[in-house]
Protein backbone atom coordinates (compact mmCIF):
# COMPACT_ATOMS: atom_id res chain seq x y z
CA UNK A 1 0.00 0.00 0.00
CA UNK A 2 2.81 2.15 0.84
CA UNK A 3 4.74 1.39 -2.54
CA UNK A 4 1.08 2.84 -4.31
CA UNK A 5 1.87 5.72 -2.83
CA UNK A 6 5.49 6.31 -3.67
CA UNK A 7 7.57 4.96 -1.14
CA UNK A 8 10.33 2.68 -1.60
CA UNK A 9 12.29 0.03 0.80
CA UNK A 10 14.62 1.98 2.88
CA UNK A 11 13.30 5.42 2.74
CA UNK A 12 12.37 7.16 5.61
CA UNK A 13 8.45 8.22 6.44
CA UNK A 14 7.20 11.62 6.39
CA UNK A 15 6.87 14.70 3.81
CA UNK A 16 11.33 14.95 4.27
CA UNK A 17 11.63 11.08 4.17
CA UNK A 18 13.29 11.63 7.35
CA UNK A 19 11.17 9.18 9.29
CA UNK A 20 12.53 5.75 11.17
CA UNK A 21 13.32 2.87 9.36
CA UNK A 22 13.53 0.32 11.75
CA UNK A 23 10.15 -1.36 12.32
CA UNK A 24 8.46 -0.93 15.96
CA UNK A 25 9.60 -4.08 17.70
CA UNK A 26 6.07 -5.79 18.85
CA UNK A 27 6.39 -7.06 22.71
CA UNK A 28 3.79 -9.84 22.82
CA UNK A 29 2.17 -10.01 26.27
CA UNK A 30 1.33 -14.04 27.73
CA UNK A 31 -0.48 -13.19 31.15
CA UNK A 32 -3.84 -12.15 31.44
CA UNK A 33 -3.40 -9.37 34.06
CA UNK A 34 -4.30 -6.55 31.47
CA UNK A 35 -3.16 -2.95 30.29
CA UNK A 36 -1.79 -0.60 33.10
CA UNK A 37 0.73 2.09 33.76
CA UNK A 38 3.21 1.61 36.72
CA UNK A 39 1.05 4.69 38.40
CA UNK A 40 -1.94 3.10 38.44
CA UNK A 41 -0.94 -0.03 40.25
CA UNK A 42 -2.95 -0.07 43.81
CA UNK A 43 -1.07 0.35 46.89
CA UNK A 44 -0.19 -2.78 48.55
CA UNK A 45 -2.33 -3.94 51.75
CA UNK A 46 -0.78 -2.50 55.07
CA UNK A 47 1.00 -5.74 56.65
CA UNK A 48 -0.05 -6.72 59.83
CA UNK A 49 2.40 -6.38 62.74
CA UNK A 50 3.28 -10.75 63.73
CA UNK A 51 4.19 -11.82 67.40
CA UNK A 52 6.21 -14.12 68.67
CA UNK A 53 5.53 -17.42 69.68
CA UNK A 54 4.31 -16.81 73.39
CA UNK A 55 5.56 -20.43 74.84
CA UNK A 56 8.44 -18.44 75.57
CA UNK A 57 7.61 -17.67 78.83
CA UNK A 58 4.54 -15.38 77.45
CA UNK A 59 6.72 -12.71 75.69
CA UNK A 60 5.86 -11.85 72.06
CA UNK A 61 7.73 -9.38 69.42
CA UNK A 62 7.17 -8.77 65.97
CA UNK A 63 10.42 -11.23 64.71
CA UNK A 64 8.86 -14.71 64.39
CA UNK A 65 5.65 -13.82 62.19
CA UNK A 66 2.22 -14.67 64.59
CA UNK A 67 -0.68 -13.05 63.87
CA UNK A 68 -1.72 -10.78 66.67
CA UNK A 69 -5.03 -12.50 67.02
CA UNK A 70 -3.84 -15.95 67.12
CA UNK A 71 -1.03 -14.73 69.96
CA UNK A 72 -4.13 -13.18 71.78
CA UNK A 73 -6.06 -17.03 71.41
CA UNK A 74 -2.94 -18.95 72.51
CA UNK A 75 -2.56 -16.37 74.91
CA UNK A 76 -5.57 -17.12 76.78
CA UNK A 77 -5.94 -20.49 76.27
CA UNK A 78 -2.43 -20.71 78.17
CA UNK A 79 -4.14 -18.98 81.01
CA UNK A 80 -7.57 -20.70 80.94
CA UNK A 81 -9.05 -17.96 80.31
CA UNK A 82 -12.00 -17.53 78.04
CA UNK A 83 -11.23 -16.81 74.46
CA UNK A 84 -11.42 -13.31 73.75
CA UNK A 85 -14.16 -11.28 72.26
CA UNK A 86 -14.35 -9.17 69.52
CA UNK A 87 -17.01 -6.63 68.62
CA UNK A 88 -17.65 -4.12 66.09
CA UNK A 89 -17.27 -0.26 67.56
CA UNK A 90 -18.08 1.31 64.56
CA UNK A 91 -17.85 1.31 61.00
CA UNK A 92 -17.88 5.12 59.05
CA UNK A 93 -17.43 6.70 55.69
CA UNK A 94 -18.38 5.91 52.20
CA UNK A 95 -19.75 2.42 51.20
CA UNK A 96 -15.99 1.93 48.91
CA UNK A 97 -13.85 3.21 51.30
CA UNK A 98 -15.13 2.24 55.11
CA UNK A 99 -13.24 2.72 58.09
CA UNK A 100 -13.49 0.01 61.15
CA UNK A 101 -12.89 0.25 64.99
CA UNK A 102 -13.37 -3.02 66.98
CA UNK A 103 -12.75 -3.78 70.53
CA UNK A 104 -11.34 -7.05 72.35
CA UNK A 105 -12.89 -8.50 75.72
CA UNK A 106 -10.84 -10.97 77.58
CA UNK A 107 -10.49 -11.87 80.64
CA UNK A 108 -13.61 -9.08 81.53
CA UNK A 109 -11.11 -6.28 80.71
CA UNK A 110 -12.05 -4.23 77.57
CA UNK A 111 -9.03 -3.48 74.75
CA UNK A 112 -9.50 -1.11 72.06
CA UNK A 113 -7.12 0.34 69.89
CA UNK A 114 -6.70 4.36 68.92
CA UNK A 115 -7.39 4.65 65.64
CA UNK A 116 -9.80 2.50 63.22
CA UNK A 117 -8.72 0.40 60.33
CA UNK A 118 -9.30 0.16 56.32
CA UNK A 119 -10.01 -3.59 56.73
CA UNK A 120 -12.40 -5.69 59.13
CA UNK A 121 -9.25 -8.08 59.65
CA UNK A 122 -7.21 -5.73 60.08
CA UNK A 123 -9.38 -3.53 63.04
CA UNK A 124 -9.54 -7.14 64.60
CA UNK A 125 -5.76 -7.00 64.43
CA UNK A 126 -4.99 -4.10 65.96
CA UNK A 127 -7.50 -4.52 68.66
CA UNK A 128 -5.50 -7.80 69.66
CA UNK A 129 -2.16 -5.82 69.09
CA UNK A 130 -4.14 -3.24 71.70
CA UNK A 131 -4.77 -6.01 74.28
CA UNK A 132 -1.27 -7.66 74.12
CA UNK A 133 0.19 -4.50 74.38
CA UNK A 134 -1.82 -3.55 77.72
CA UNK A 135 -0.78 -6.60 78.44
CA UNK A 136 3.38 -5.67 78.37
CA UNK A 137 3.24 -8.83 75.68
CA UNK A 138 3.41 -6.68 72.18
CA UNK A 139 6.15 -3.65 71.41
CA UNK A 140 4.73 -0.22 71.23
CA UNK A 141 5.56 0.58 67.80
CA UNK A 142 5.69 4.39 67.31
CA UNK A 143 6.01 4.12 63.44
CA UNK A 144 2.83 1.82 63.45
CA UNK A 145 0.03 2.87 66.10
CA UNK A 146 -2.09 0.27 66.54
Amino acid sequence: MLQKMGWSPGEGLGKNKEGTLEPLLLDVKMDKKGFHAQEELTPKKQPIPLAKDLSEGHSVCLASGKHPVSALVELCSKRKWSPPEFEMVFDCGPEHKKNFLMKVMVNGQEYKPSVAASTKKLAKANAAAACLQSLGLFPKDPANPL
